[in-house]
């Protein structure tokens, strides 16, 4: 039988599918080996080369004593005989911390560890506890270690004033200011507000010498497990700002912002859950029920700003209750005569306006925008970083900014600022939650850094100047202890965004 043999041109598709086969093996192999050795490469240059570093720097926690001491140790505190008040002690339940301000003579750091919520705190004794519950620790910035312990409980706003030499800091319990001499570390007088007023946020006006006080009122009968039909709406009254003489610590007036009208452009519906009070002064103007909320303050150029929000009802059962769109809001008082002279709305994307600061060369205020929402809830809402111009005080506005530029890490609460011309920095640092946002605020290069995670609950924040450097001090919880956490501020680092 004759032999068959495969034709030519089969041969020729054999021979041309075997040499694209090698020819794409080698392609896969060059590639394979390639990747591997940038792989190789990139774990190389991971040991060799350093991370860039952050911008800010730990460099020591400090242990801090106890929000509420043992019965024992008040028992010590009260014969001032206490060998371990400074000692490193624990996190209780509900506890926290807020303000901080410095005296940069005594180079003393003032920080305020407010102490558990008798409301919700199991085992709270109001007798016993209660002039204990919370301290303000004093911390040697030289050093980094702790030199004092005031014991003012429920502390919440804290003002140092370098002119008349004296820190002020607000009892939000017991509704009074401490007067304390920062040599002695001893409270020296109180100026005693009304029930219920709560004081916060406060801050100095060196023209006339004095101390104007956020107050956003508490309610009177809160709702507590002990007491499930309690009334979590504050008095309208009670959400005033107190005008104090600094000097004489004497209370000099209330400036109250729960019984102001609603601004034309606030439009507040029956949908909102926010009923209207016909304002028996100014007829066709109108109330808002539950008043308005009353935030952090500054002082600039003879006026007092203050951010505000129109409230919702504390008492509803919706946790995703929002105020109304467009009711943010900054009150503008006079500082001379002690009247409201301006109010202005902030824009719908910045609800509940909180944390604030001025730059007063730029003469632009920066505010913490709080609240947030999803699109599921109907509004896309998120904190933001908000600007407001006050170069002109007869027309202070919103500037327009994207907010979606000027995101903050969840749960912003108090803004710091910091120019060093030495070192180049002009930026303003937003103690939030979930980590600090910090923003370049250098003329014409307005823009975010990025977010910072430095810890957990760094809400509450301080700036301060050095011989070798700017700090940045945040009080914290790590591992069920409190802490002050030290960190230097690096201006050539990066931040995640």
């Amino acid at each position: 039988m004759a032999l068959q043999t495969k034709p030519a041109t089969q041969e020729k598709s054999s021979s041309k599918k075997s040499g694209i086969g090698r020819v794409f093996t080698l392609l896969i192999g060059i590639v394979c080996f390639s990747l591997l050795g940038y792989l190789l490469v990139q774990i190389i240059h991971q040991f060799v080369v350093p991370p860039p570093a952050h911008r800010l720097v730990l460099v020591k926690d400090i242990p801090l004593p106890s929000g509420l001491p043992s019965p024992e140790e008040e028992t010590l505190l009260a014969k001032g005989t206490d060998p371990n008040a400074l000692a490193p002690g624990v996190q209780q339940d509900f506890d926290g911390f807020d303000f901080q301000t410095y005296d940069p003579e005594l180079h003393l750091l003032f920080v305020d560890h407010i102490g558990p919520n008798p409301d919700f705190f199991p085992g709270f004794v109001q007798k016993r506890d209660a002039p204990y519950d919370g301290n303000i620790i004093v911390v040697d910035t030289l050093r980094n270690v702790i030199v004092g312990r005031i014991n003012v409980p429920q502390v919440a706003g804290m003002v140092y004033v370098p002119e008349l030499d004296k820190v002020f800091a607000a009892d939000a319990q017991d509704n009074y200011i401490a007067d304390i001499n920062p040599h002695t570390l001893k409270v020296t007088g109180t100026i005693q507000l009304q029930d219920n007023e709560s004081p916060d946020a406060m801050v100095y006006d060196p023209v006339d010498k004095r101390l104007f006080v956020s107050d956003p009122g508490t309610p009177a009968n809160p709702t507590t497990p002990a007491n499930p039909k309690g009334d979590n709406n504050a008095d309208r009254n009670n959400e005033n700002v107190a005008v104090i003489d600094a000097v004489n610590d004497t209370l000099i007036k209330y400036i109250n912002l729960g019984n102001v009208d609603l601004l034309p452009g606030e439009n507040v519906r029956s949908s909102d859950g926010i009923p209207l009070i016909a304002d028996p002064k100014n007829p066709g103007k109108f109330i808002p029920k539950f008043g308005h909320d009353v935030g952090h303050d500054q002082y600039y150029n003879g006026f007092i700003y203050v951010t505000s929000q129109v409230l919702p009802d504390g008492n509803s059962t919706d946790p995703l209750l929002l105020p109304p769109p467009g009711t943010g809001e900054l009150f503008q008082i006079n500082a001379t005569n002690l009247t409201i002279a301006g109010e202005i709305d902030m824009p719908a994307s910045c609800s509940t306006p909180h944390g604030f600061v001025i730059d007063t060369a730029q003469h632009t205020g920066y505010i913490a925008c709080t609240d947030f929402a999803s699109s599921d809830s109907g509004r896309t809402l998120f904190e933001n970083l908000a600007r407001v111009d006050l170069s002109d005080p007869t027309n202070m506005k919103p500037i327009n900014d994207d907010p979606r530029k000027l995101r903050l890490a969840g749960g912003p609460d108090i803004v710091r600022i910091e120019h060093n011309s030495a070192l180049n920095v002009n930026v303003v640092l937003v103690g939030c939650k979930s980590g600090v946002s910090i923003f370049d605020i250098t003329p014409g290069k307005f823009r975010k850094l990025g977010d910072e995670v430095i810890g957990k609950a760094t809400h509450t924040i301080a700036v301060v100047d050095l011989p070798d450097g700017i700090y940045v001090y945040l009080p914290m919880t790590i591992g069920g202890r409190p802490v002050l956490r030290v960190t230097r501020y690096n201006p050539n680092g990066q931040s995640g965004v």
